[in-house]
Formats: C-alpha cells, structure tokens, sequence
C-alpha cells in the first residue's frame, strides 16, 4: 500500500478530520504500527515523524482531496504566533476515500478496526499522542524497559517527558494493546 494509501485511509476511519500535524503524524504513525506498514518513520524533536507521511498529506491538499484551516492558538516566548493545521477530506477526498476502501477491500476491515482501537485509546492531547509515540518508539526499537530507561534513551534524542507523561502515555498505550502490565 502507498503511503497517501494509507493516510486517505487513515483520514476516512478518523471520520476525515484530524486536527494538527502532530497528531496527524502519530495517528498515521499508531496505525502503521497497529497494522505492521512501514512508513518511514524515524526519530524527531515531536517524536516519531515520516517525511513520506508529511509529502503524501501535502499532495492530497494540493490535489484537493484536503482542505485545511489553519488556527493561531497562542504566542511564544518570542512573540510568534504558533498555529494548528487542521484537515478534513473535501467532497473529493470523500470519493478519493471510497474508491481506496474498494481497492484495499481485503486490508479495510483490520484497518477500521485498528483505527477504532486507535480512537477507544482516548482523544488525548497531541502533547500525550506524542510522549505515547515517543515511548513507545523506544520502546519498539530496545524491547521493553524501565521507565528510566525510556527516560535515558529519550535524552539522547533530544527528548525530556516527565514521569507523568510517561505514565499516561503508558496507560494510553495498554488501552491500544501496544504494551502490557
């Protein structure tokens, strides 16, 4: 399955909105790993990121299978206005979706119910989409660890989740069936 494959589809069983490029890229990025496809995901400052999951969103916008508002939220430290990206499927993003569902007939079903799975997890804060993924990266590349562990590996990529985020991030995990007690 390609990659805008597999994030039309992603943005149909998310009933076609999702609200903010983090979230995005952990949805997309929860699913794959839900349903074992590799989509180039690597390590980033917001957690695991796909250059091939942002490129094949961008070209949906671009062809209109998307639209996109984009909200100003708060300012920084410096002054800057940080803003939020949301996007939901247009009337042919709507068609886009149903002709991939029939295409990918067979992978629709496991891919429904991995989104639900997704979506029983809780409709969390990206900030705890992104401590989840982070976790969870770490974990999927060193096998289980300790909290602590998780903390030092997390270190040397740039990343500093407290215990408490890691502790939901955790329990958000055991709801996705991605770790266990």
């Amino acid at each position: 399955m390609q990659t805008h494959d597999f994030v039309i589809l992603t943005y149909g069983a998310l009933k076609g909105k999702i609200y903010g490029k983090t979230a995005l890229q952990k949805k997309v990025y929860f699913l794959g790993v839900m349903l074992g496809h590799d989509l180039g995901y690597g390590p980033h400052y917001y957690g695991p990121y796909s250059t091939q999951v942002a490129d094949a969103n961008s070209e949906l916008k671009s062809l209109g299978y998307l639209s996109v508002i984009v909200n100003a939220r708060e300012t920084d430290s410096r002054g800057f206005e940080k803003a939020r990206y949301d996007f939901q499927l247009t009337k042919d993003g709507y068609k886009l979706f149903e002709r991939k569902k029939k295409e990918y007939s067979a992978e629709w079903p496991e891919f429904k119910k991995a989104a639900e799975v997704l979506q029983k997890a809780g409709d969390v804060h990206y900030m705890a989409l992104t401590v989840a993924a982070k976790a969870y990266f770490i974990l999927n590349m060193r096998g289980k660890a300790s909290l602590e562990a998780i903390k030092k590996i997390a270190r040397e990529f740039g990343w500093s989740p407290s215990n408490d985020e890691l502790n939901q991030a955790v329990e958000f995990l055991k709801k996705m069936d991605l770790v266990q007690n």
